[in-house]
């Protein structure tokens, strides 16, 4: 584990993978839910960091920090948790298909029970 400290309050945490700590990553998904929010509701707005922050009544240095993790898409229209589930049951349907497809048909095979199997008896089919 690596010592990192926060971007937002400064604090000094424990974590491998992010520069934000856990409280301030709370407060991080809440702020991006409001921008999020805003941008869907009026998706003509041309915005920069500072509007934004604005427009929401947060602060720009979160704003900031979000553009800097990726989080927002300039120039495409982020995506609802709906379009997320339809491209994955598309995925996942797609799968099954292709499974199916691969499959290779077996051909009938003679049907037997577990004891004449076990036991070695077998029917003569006549």
């Amino acid at each position: 584990m690596q010592i990192n400290t926060c971007r937002v309050c400064g604090k000094i945490f424990g974590a491998s993978d992010t520069s934000v700590c856990p409280s301030c990553r709370k407060l991080l998904d809440i702020v991006y839910e409001k921008a999020r929010s805003y941008l869907r509701d009026n998706p003509k707005a041309e915005l920069d960091s500072k509007s934004l922050a604005k427009a929401i009544e947060e602060d720009v240095k979160l704003i900031e920090i979000l553009v800097a993790e990726g989080r927002f898409d300039p120039g495409h229209e982020m995506p609802t948790e709906e379009a997320n589930m339809d491209k994955r049951r598309k995925k996942l349907l797609d799968d099954i298909q292709k499974n199916l497809s691969a499959r290779p048909v077996k051909e009938e095979q003679e049907r037997t029970t577990y004891g004449s199997d076990r036991h070695g008896e077998r029917r003569n089919k006549d």
